[in-house]
């Protein structure tokens, strides 16, 4: 057991250095053999966390949140979208808080993109994929993804996705730049850019507006 211990602990300080922050793992052994089955962040409690929205409409769909609070994003498709949003001033609208990436299915390939984002909504993957722990790994800035989204249905290559029902039948059409709201804990999603506010904190404190930036 002495053995098991440390190389446990081992393990676990590699991933550290790898990933960037502490991680929680699961494990097994098996005939003396430990074997990581899959690790996610254990940083919890960041500011995004605690924003939600003052006051939304319809869901426009739900998925899995996998990190983050409320976030308002234009919506784009690839790296090439990104750059032209913000190069289209979009740093200076005060009702989008970034850039959202939209993909049917990550692949870690992807991670290096996506984390160049400011948030995520995938139509599949899920808390313990591997886009969303490298999401959960992110310490340098905020962000927010949601993913199993059900019913949306991406096409990168048109620059299109689509919000179907349970019959097939389109709901909603959003293309690159168009704003989504999405929260990263609910895991809902709602056309459109919404008002934030503080969450309640743990002690039962009372929501209160994010204040407007003061331009003197």
């Amino acid at each position: 057991m002495p053995m098991l211990e440390r190389r446990l602990t081992h393990a676990v300080a590699k991933l550290r250095r790898f990933m960037g922050t502490d991680q929680e793992i699961e494990f097994t052994v098996e005939e003396g053999v430990l074997s990581i089955l899959q690790s996610r962040s254990a940083e919890i409690g960041t500011e995004q966390e605690r924003l939600a929205f003052a006051e939304v409409g319809e869901e426009a769909t739900r998925g899995i949140g996998t990190r983050g609070g409320g976030f308002r994003g234009a919506v784009a498709f690839d790296d090439a979208d990104r750059q032209e949003l913000i190069g289209g001033g979009l740093d200076d609208r005060d009702d989008v808080d970034g850039v959202l990436m939209v993909m049917e299915s990550p692949t870690p390939e992807d991670i290096p993109l996506i984390i160049t984002m400011d948030g995520l909504l995938a139509a599949r993957g899920g808390s313990s994929s591997h886009a969303a722990v490298a999401i959960n790994s992110i310490e340098d800035k905020s962000y927010s993804a949601v993913m199993s989204a059900i019913g949306l249905r991406v096409d990168a290559k048109k620059h299109e996705t689509v919000i179907v029902d349970d019959y097939g039948q389109v709901l909603h059409r959003i293309h690159k730049g168009d704003i989504l709201s999405i929260h990263g804990t609910t895991g809902s999603v709602y056309m459109g850019s919404w008002p934030l506010v503080q969450a309640p904190a743990p002690d039962g404190g009372g929501s209160s507006p994010i204040p407007a930036e003061d331009d003197s």
